[in-house]
């Protein structure tokens, strides 16, 4: 069953699984950027696996109310895993109550949207951090002479120019400062984060974001918190890699 619901200035998806594979867990999928509103590839598919699915639009993007801003992705999370917690919302096609029954929420994040989740861990009640080819080292990236990888700058404009009624309100000189890594910085909070359990998947082949940030932090994390690392070879960045990890994801999710 699919619902649309809201909370606050959020419109999200709600996927509910059928009673017959129910596994009374919950997902937040915090997509990267740009994006589509729907992740089939994850949403649709981790329901049919029998897990409660909650995919969010940013304040600011999409079918959501308020400004798009780096501050109100953030609160998206928070409010998307403190949603899907709470069992209950009103879907807004007949103003009905509806509710569910949990024992725990993960979060699946990719590229940007995992940089969102890193950066924030600390504020962040979901234990369970699933990061498909994430954007880390935001201070470092692109800098490296040795690999590959995108110019953020650059993507400023073309969010403005073929996306600006998907993302409103976006801010060119806050967009800036974020490349320069002075708004999100997930080493900066590593003292504050232990006891988690986080799967870091990568593409070896990725030119978008190097598969070398990811095993970098994995290094930095991994003696305080349940870590696990996956690279895989001859994959790049986006949904080819959410494609082969799928099954990956799936069974680590199970496993917790």
């Amino acid at each position: 069953m699919r619902y649309r619901i809201r909370y606050g200035d959020i419109i999200a998806e709600l996927l509910e699984p059928s009673g017959a594979t129910n596994r009374k867990m919950g997902v937040v999928i915090i997509p990267g950027l740009p994006n589509q509103p729907r992740n089939e590839e994850f949403g649709d598919n981790l329901a049919a696996e029998g897990f409660y699915v909650l995919q969010p639009r940013f304040i600011g993007s999409w079918e959501s109310y308020g400004e798009f801003s780096l501050d109100n992705c953030i609160k998206t999370i928070i409010e998307s895993i403190e949603k899907l917690k709470s069992g209950e919302a009103v879907e807004v096609w007949g103003e009905k109550k509806i509710s569910w029954e949990i024992k725990e929420v993960a979060v699946v994040s990719s590229s940007f949207g995992s940089l969102l989740v890193l950066s924030s861990l600390d504020k962040l009640s979901a234990k369970k951090i699933v990061c498909l080819g994430p954007l880390i080292n935001i201070k470092e990236h692109n800098t490296d002479k040795r690999f590959q990888e995108q110019d953020l700058y650059t993507l400023a404009g073309f969010l403005e120019r073929g996306w600006h009624n998907a993302f409103r309100g976006f801010d060119a000189e806050e967009w800036k400062n974020f490349v320069k890594g002075n708004c999100m910085n997930p080493y900066e909070i590593l003292q504050n984060v232990s006891g988690r359990e986080i799967l870091l998947l990568h593409g070896e082949d990725d030119v978008v974001v190097h598969f070398s940030r990811t095993q970098d932090y994995y290094t930095k994390i991994r003696d305080t918190n349940k870590a696990s690392l996956k690279i895989y070879p001859g994959i790049g960045h986006g949904k080819i890699l959410n494609t082969h990890a799928f099954d990956d994801v799936v069974q680590w999710l199970k496993n917790r």
